[in-house]
């Protein structure tokens, strides 16, 4: 079957078959993926709910199968109080409708909140979300539940842990997961551009210049006359560019000391930035563990224009300092490092 091949290619080239569940989402939401087919997928390869045990919520029956068609479809994860406080207030869970609702299901929404009582004409998408929270809550027997006083009663009795970088997860991939942002794609993309260049064995119109040197070196040399750093808002990009560190193996450090991972924690958090583009980046390592290739004595390319992933890592974690810093401030007005996110989350 299809998905038994692609899952065997990617554990066999590292290179990924499938879009990310965002991406399937929004097919799904314009109609390119139909509920019939997502039907007929979920019944072939979803998980099966024999001897679950099904919920009543007022007039109707819901049962696990149900929950997870909705997880598939839209995507929800559970909270942590610090971060769902900000949902209730600064992140306006309660006062605006999540970007992946239907128009269809906004309207009828909309048009049943107003018919219920006119006065909620002027902001129908709050009276609904306020009454459906306050409903939940009365579910639950949680009427006098407030996120912000159950963490003042967590962090009194020491039993719920403080919010810290989650294992197997870059800054960057856990700042998306908090903005719903897409560092983690400008990231990729940036190097995807640069490698992409830097490989070429004579099939672009243009020979990027300088490959000898090695791929930081070259993209330090390059990178100051690009202009896209400023197209993606890195202020003063090309000074930055140049006032690195000569040597990768120290841009590396500084990058790491500038996002405040821990020492300990530096060989796990580079696997896991590898991870992010595993294509190019096994390509890029199996360059450097099989200099032998075919009738030559080294591979030609990777002679005359080496690379490596210590080269690779360098470029992209100077990316993940600007751009992660940069979606930092603009969605909280802070620093884009582990303190300061840890510090910022769990003070709330």
């Amino acid at each position: 079957p299809f998905d038994q091949a692609v899952r065997k290619g990617k554990d066999l080239l590292g290179g990924n078959g499938y879009l990310p569940n965002k991406e399937y989402r929004q097919f799904y939401r314009n109609g390119r993926i139909t509920k019939e087919s997502f039907s007929r997928a979920f019944s072939r390869v979803g998980p099966h709910s024999d001897g679950q045990v099904s919920i009543e919520v007022g007039s109707r029956k819901i049962t696990p199968k149900d929950v997870w068609k909705l997880h598939v479809l839209f995507g929800f994860e559970e909270l942590p109080l610090s971060l769902l406080e900000w949902e209730l207030s600064g992140g306006g869970a309660t006062k605006q409708f999540r970007q992946d609702l239907s128009e269809e299901s906004k309207k009828q929404i909309i048009e049943q909140t107003i018919k219920e009582s006119e006065q909620y004409r002027e902001y129908p998408e709050e009276a609904y979300l306020t009454k459906l929270w306050k409903s939940v809550l009365a579910t639950f027997e949680l009427s006098d539940f407030h996120p912000s006083s159950q963490i003042s009663e967590d962090s009194h009795s020491q039993t719920s842990a403080p919010i810290s970088l989650p294992p197997q997860r870059t800054i960057s991939d856990w700042v998306d997961g908090l903005t719903e942002g897409g560092v983690v794609d400008q990231i990729n993309n940036q190097l995807i551009k640069w490698v992409t260049a830097f490989l070429d064995e004579g099939l672009a119109g243009w020979e990027m210049p300088g490959r000898e040197e090695g791929f930081y070196q070259v993209w330090r040399n390059l990178a100051q006359k690009d202009f896209s750093g400023q197209l993606l808002g890195v202020t003063d990009f090309a000074q930055k560019v140049h006032s690195l560190p000569a040597a990768p193996e120290d841009a590396i450090c500084s990058s790491l000391n500038q996002l405040e991972i821990p020492q300990e924690q530096w060989k796990d958090y580079l696997s896991r930035q590898l991870s992010l583009l595993p294509g190019w980046t096994r390509y890029i390592r199996w360059l450097g563990e099989h200099p032998i290739y075919g009738e030559h004595p080294t591979y030609h390319a990777q002679h005359k224009h080496p690379i490596d992933t210590t080269e690779y890592l360098a470029v992209r974690l100077f990316y993940e300092v600007e751009l992660t810093n940069i979606q930092c401030q603009q969605e909280w007005g802070i620093d884009g490092t582990v303190s300061t996110l840890t510090a910022y989350w769990n003070d709330r």
